[in-house]
């Protein structure tokens, strides 16, 4: 049993190293904001930036995030390459910080059909952000509330703007007619917030496009007027956003689960410089019996803990570590976990094993 037990440690191991060597196939475009506005595979281009600044990123790394107070922009230029229309597949996958409430996005494309602004004329396009009626929730706006059609949105049920880095990613998978949103690299639960019932339907984690409504979401970007006051396509980061942007990438296909937990990964998991293992411990490693002992450094005191299996399903409610530096986590039965620490600073990750 300790032998097929560690096969499947050691395999989900190496899937989790595939999973993150693919992270390249299908990028159209990546965004660091690294002290810049630059997209470091040259397929893009920046319009204009409004109102931005710097700040320190998830690992405390200063000039090394996109930091908006809800009046600045970055307008793109994508050449074509988020032009999804009603047919085409992609992934968009950003880390972000806010303690904000209001309606605000990440990223937006949102506007008319035509180029002459006309509210007449329709509306197109897909956001990621917040929306101040879903308070915290991160929102997922693929039909504006303009468009003949009405408003279509998806909300997470979790809150997320509680201040602390956190990763989202949202998949259309145009074949299957299904949404997803991940944040923290783990798919959430959603709600359906439209006045038209004929969209779709949520069940659980998924939302489940309807074929007819499929023809008319149409995620080709808009037309729209720029603070800086041009019309053009609407490709801008910080739509009203007030915080933190980081490490934003686009696909033209749907990213898979085990994608978009190695994204987190990448975007979150580690303190630049140290390594997961001095700043987490968890022993025993294999653990027997269902109990182990989390170990935080000082930098990490406070931080809440939660618990999820290798395929991203969380099976511990979250933990606030205010009690000391160890805690103890009883009744787990026998698998492979994956433990998330968020602290002010940081969030990291550690994979234990709990034996029979």
């Amino acid at each position: 049993m300790k032998k097929k037990l560690l096969y499947v440690f050691f395999g989900c191991l190496l899937g989790h190293g595939a999973a993150a060597q693919n992270l390249n196939s299908g990028l159209l475009c990546r965004f660091p904001f690294d002290g810049n506005t630059t997209d470091a595979t040259g397929n893009m281009s920046t319009n204009s930036a409004t109102n931005v600044a710097y700040g320190s990123d998830r690992r405390s790394q200063p000039n090394a995030a996109l930091q908006l107070g809800g009046g600045g922009e970055v307008w793109i230029t994508p050449n074509g390459l988020l032009s999804f229309g009603t047919t085409g597949d992609f992934s968009f996958s950003v880390a972000f910080r806010t303690l904000s409430s209001a309606t605000q996005a990440f990223f937006s494309n949102q506007g008319y059909y035509s180029a002459s602004g006309s509210t007449g004329s329709g509306a197109r396009g897909w956001s990621l952000g917040f929306d101040n009626v879903q308070v915290g929730k991160v929102f997922f706006n693929l039909v504006a509330a303009s468009s003949y059609n009405g408003n279509l949105g998806l909300a997470t049920q979790a809150s997320f703007n509680d201040g602390l880095w956190h990763t989202a990613t949202a998949t259309v998978n145009r074949g299957t007619r299904q949404v997803v949103l991940y944040v923290d690299g783990v798919a959430q639960p959603l709600t359906y917030v439209s006045s038209r019932p004929d969209y779709g339907t949520v069940s659980g984690t998924v939302f489940q496009l309807n074929a007819t409504a499929s023809m008319f979401i149409d995620l080709n970007p808009g037309y729209s007027t720029s603070r800086t006051g041009f019309l053009t396509d609407a490709n801008r980061f910080g739509l009203n956003f007030n915080g933190g942007l980081d490490e934003a990438r686009f696909y033209n296909r749907v990213l898979t689960a085990a994608e978009a937990q190695a994204l987190h990964t990448l975007a979150l998991a580690a303190v630049a410089g140290r390594p997961a293992g001095a700043q987490v411990q968890v022993y025993p490693n294999p653990a027997p019996g269902g109990n182990v002992t989390v170990r935080l450094a000082p930098a990490l005191s406070g931080a809440q803990l939660a618990v999820y299996t290798t395929l991203g399903q969380r099976v511990y409610p979250s933990v606030q570590t205010t009690a000391g530096p160890e805690v103890q986590l009883r009744g787990l039965a026998p698998g492979l976990y994956v433990l998330v620490a968020k602290g002010a600073a940081a969030t990291l990750t550690q994979r234990f094993q709990v034996s029979e």
